[in-house]
């Protein structure tokens, strides 16, 4: 998408991060998606196509450190804000697809630098944190995790906050093999001194810097409160301001010599000062951008649905936030006085942190620490392209990738300059206001289109129709399904199709007449290609083939009997569940987080709760309400709580 012509910017001020500094009254051509030429207007004769930016100030695109970036919409924000380079922190095969059709120009769009799936260990769930994360146990599933991810093409091994000693002492390893960077979150039972030590290279939030950098009697505390089951993530948890108390006492000796280590080491730190701004204080529901964010994921900002911390007050989490953003300020700024590599990041998608617009609200913050303005636009360009080994991006001269910001006003003097900028230029193709409020209303339409009722195929001969769907998620409707059936002699079949505003999804499963798996298909598809899954039974088990969405593919065996799992088919689950005369738990199958983190799946666990059943898996907890899909049935994990009701 470069512009094949050459085009000449005809340049007020330009801030081109590299030796040559500030420069005024500039001349920049690109040509091939390139700079190609910077010189003073006056020198040379001015051909092709001519942009008069002359009461502007130029600037690199800026980077993001920290996203969570899912569909072209959370892009499309990025590029109208000026942010040409984000660090996908959460990656799955829908970001290679989209960092290889920005490479080949099939999108436009920013360039991305994406990390693995979550890496996280086993918490007092019995899960990870998150859903769709690898459960890394020990040193053996560290090693096979990273040496698959690296085959994949993923540029960073991210670390999460339950993983032991050990499962970060093999990821450490592994990643010196591969030359993968490790970043992450510190784990919650290690300093960050201790994770260092374990080949840990970045850390992100600046989580439990304060751990190991406390006075004695606040860390004697917090110690006990965790003992207690103050864990990160459910229920009372270190979001509490007692909790939050204890994690600011710091001692200003330990956190210097922490700084100083990072400084030495060349250790870097995104702090992400918005986060727990937002997450936990200041949440604005008038805010005019939420019309730019899917419904269903704007229902999981309230605090209600949000499971880090429903258990909590208003109050309550006011008074960590002051807390968190005071401790979070003094050790940035013991960071900055170290000397210690730091990026700009906003962990986007979380609530209140917008694709592109949070990113100077981030910088602003970043301000509160003793950062100018020149150095905060110092790291969020070169800075960053350095830091991710981009060395063609991040400056403005002749050779760079022609990705550039165009402002009005004086962003060395302030950053809040950079807030809505007049033009975008990425890739060599120049995006003035008009275009760049075009990007926003298509990602808002994008985040607003509902399912394509149209998109479910006929039922196919021989199958009944047993019910259409309408799934609303925390309220909000995104979803149609339609289910169907065919018994045969020994076996049901149970096919399940599945619209959201993402695709199409269809699933069909096969059980005996003892409830267990004889074979299941997923298919999915969306605007970027297809992704589908096979599971055969064979004599003692069975055999999975899956192709994911950017091409890679895995085979492997399964030990069997194994029922289906909830994202086999909800159908197809309770249908077994009623045929098998096992005792519980059942063993069961799921596929989304192979699916999604490139691993080979892990059986899980099904068993009954009273009237719900509850699959216990790796990656998360899932409980299904209602014995029936004849009339309405929930499925609750976390951050999701989906209720079909029967439509037809």
């Amino acid at each position: 998408m470069n512009e094949a012509i050459p085009t000449t910017i005809l340049a007020g001020t330009v801030l081109t991060m590299t030796d040559r500094g500030v420069l005024h009254d500039q001349a920049i051509t690109i040509d091939g998606g390139r700079v190609t030429g910077l010189r003073p207007r006056t020198e040379g004769q001015v051909t092709g196509p001519v942009v008069d930016w002359r009461d502007r100030t130029i600037l690199p695109g800026l980077a993001d450190c920290h996203v969570h970036a899912d569909d072209r919409a959370d892009m499309l924000h990025y590029l109208a804000h000026g942010v040409t380079t984000v660090r996908n922190m959460r990656g799955k095969p829908w970001h290679l697809t989209w960092r290889r059709r920005v490479a080949e120009g099939a999108e436009l769009g920013p360039h991305l630098v994406t990390s693995t799936a979550m890496a996280d260990g086993r918490g007092a769930p019995g899960t990870t944190v998150w859903p769709d994360s690898a459960q890394i146990t020990d040193r053996a599933t560290a090693h096979a995790a990273v040496k698959r991810w690296a085959e994949l093409g993923y540029q960073q091994v991210k670390a999460y906050q339950w993983l032991s000693g050990e499962a970060l002492q093999g990821l450490g390893e592994a990643c010196r093999e591969t030359g993968l960077p490790l970043v992450g979150h510190c784990p919650q039972a290690l300093t960050v001194h201790e994770a260092i030590d374990r080949g840990q290279t970045g850390f992100e939030h600046l989580n439990n810097y304060e751990y190991g950098s406390l006075r004695p009697a606040a860390q004697e505390r917090l110690d006990a409160l965790f003992a207690q089951g103050f864990s990160y993530g459910r229920g009372r948890n270190r979001f509490t301001p007692e909790a939050a108390q204890a994690a600011s006492d710091l001692d200003e000796g330990k956190v210097v010599a922490l700084a100083q280590r990072l400084a030495d080491d060349d250790i870097t730190s995104c702090p992400t000062l918005i986060v727990l701004d937002r997450l936990l204080g200041r949440r604005d529901f008038t805010d005019p951008r939420l019309r730019y964010v899917d419904p269903v994921h704007a229902r999981t900002w309230l605090p209600e649905n949000d499971f880090r911390i429903m258990a909590l007050s208003r109050d309550e989490l006011q008074q960590t936030a002051d807390l968190f953003r005071e401790r979070s300020l003094r050790i940035l700024a013991a960071l900055r006085d170290a000397g210690a590599p730091v990026l700009v990041g906003t962990d986007a998608h979380n609530a209140f942190v917008f694709h592109g617009s949070s990113l100077v609200e981030e910088m602003e913050l970043m301000t509160g620490a003793g950062y100018t303005s020149a150095e905060i636009i110092e790291l969020a360009t070169r800075g960053a392209a350095d830091y991710l080994g981009l060395t063609d991006r991040g400056r403005i001269d002749t050779g760079f990738v022609a990705d550039l910001v165009a402002v009005t006003g004086a962003p060395l003097a302030s950053v809040t300059a950079l807030k809505d900028p007049s033009a975008v230029v990425v890739g060599g193709t120049v995006l003035e206001r008009p275009q760049l409020d075009a990007l926003l209303e298509e990602a808002e339409a994008l985040v607003h289109a509902g399912p394509d009722r149209t998109a479910l195929q006929p039922v196919p001969p021989g199958e009944q129709l047993f019910g259409e769907y309408e799934r609303t998620n925390f309220g909000q409707a995104d979803a149609v399904t339609r289910v169907s059936s065919r018994t045969d002699t020994d076996t049901t079949t149970w096919r399940e199709q599945l619209t959201t505003r993402h695709g199409t999804e269809t699933r069909t499963t096969v059980i005996d007449a003892e409830g267990r798996l004889v074979s299941a298909d997923v298919e999915r598809r969306r605007a970027e290609g297809l992704e589908s899954a096979s599971l055969r039974r064979d004599d003692d088990g069975y055999a999975l083939h899956w192709s994911a969405l950017d091409g890679s593919t895995l085979d492997t065996g399964l030990p069997g009997p194994l029922l289906p799992g909830a994202d086999l088919g909800v159908a197809a689950m309770l249908a077994a569940t009623r045929l098998t005369a096992a005792q519980e738990p059942w063993p069961v199958l799921t596929l989304g987080a192979s699916l999604a983190n490139g691993l080979a799946p892990v059986p899980g666990t099904l068993e009954r709760d009273g009237d719900d059943l509850v699959q216990r898996t790796t990656d998360a907890v899932v409980r299904v309400t209602g014995d029936d899909v004849l009339d309405e049935y929930t499925v609750v994990a976390p951050m999701a709580k989906q209720v079909h009701r029967r439509a037809t």
